[in-house]
C-alpha cells in the first residue's frame, strides 16, 4: 500500500513538473513555405536602385524566427545583388530598413547571388523586431537588367545544402 502511494505521488509530481516546463515554452513555426519568383526584372546597376519584389507576388512575408532568408534562383540573365528588408507589416510602404548581413553576420548593403545555387541570406529582421521580410534586387550588370525566376522563404528550414550569401 505504501509503495503504491509513493508511486502515485511520484507520477503526480512528474506530471506537474512536465506541465509547468511545457507551459513556459513558446512555439513559433518557421515560415519555410517556398514562394515562386516568376519573370521578375531587377534594374541595371547604373540605376543604383534596388527593385522590390511586389507584394502581389508574395514579395513580403511574415518572418517568424531569427533564421536566415532562403533564396534559390532557378534562372537569371545575370547575377544579382539582393537585400533583405524588415517591414512592420505586409506592405512595402512600411519598410523599416535594409537588414542584410554578410556571411559573418555583419550588416551589409547587399549580397550577391546567382542561378543554380541555393543560398541563405543572414539578416537582422527578426532580431530588430520587424514582423515581415521583403526582398529587393539589382542586376550586377551596370547597363543590363536581369530577369530572374526561383523561390524564396523568409525562414530557412535547415533541411537543404546551401551556401551562405556574401
Amino acid at each position: 500500500m505504501k509503495k503504491a502511494l509513493k508511486r502515485t505521488l511520484a507520477l503526480l509530481m512528474a506530471t506537474a513538473s512536465l506541465t509547468v516546463s511545457l507551459g513556459g515554452m513558446s512555439v513559433h513555426a518557421a515560415n519555410t513555405r517556398d514562394t515562386r519568383i516568376t519573370d521578375f526584372t531587377a534594374a541595371p546597376g547604373i540605376a543604383d536602385t534596388y527593385t522590390e519584389l511586389p507584394v502581389s507576388k508574395d514579395g513580403v512575408r511574415v518572418k517568424t524566427n531569427n533564421s536566415s532568408v532562403y533564396l534559390y534562383l532557378t534562372a537569371a540573365d545575370r547575377d544579382v545583388y539582393v537585400q533583405t528588408w524588415g517591414l512592420s507589416d505586409t506592405n512595402w510602404s512600411t519598410a523599416v530598413a535594409n537588414r542584410t548581413c554578410n556571411k559573418n553576420g555583419r550588416s551589409a548593403a547587399q549580397v550577391k547571388v546567382w542561378a543554380g545555387t541555393r543560398f541563405v541570406i543572414k539578416n537582422l529582421i527578426y532580431e530588430r523586431g520587424d514582423a515581415c521580410a521583403g526582398l529587393k534586387f539589382a542586376s550586377t550588370s551596370y547597363y543590363n537588367p536581369s530577369t530572374i525566376n526561383g523561390v524564396w522563404s523568409p525562414d530557412y528550414s535547415g533541411n537543404l545544402n546551401v551556401t551562405v550569401a556574401n
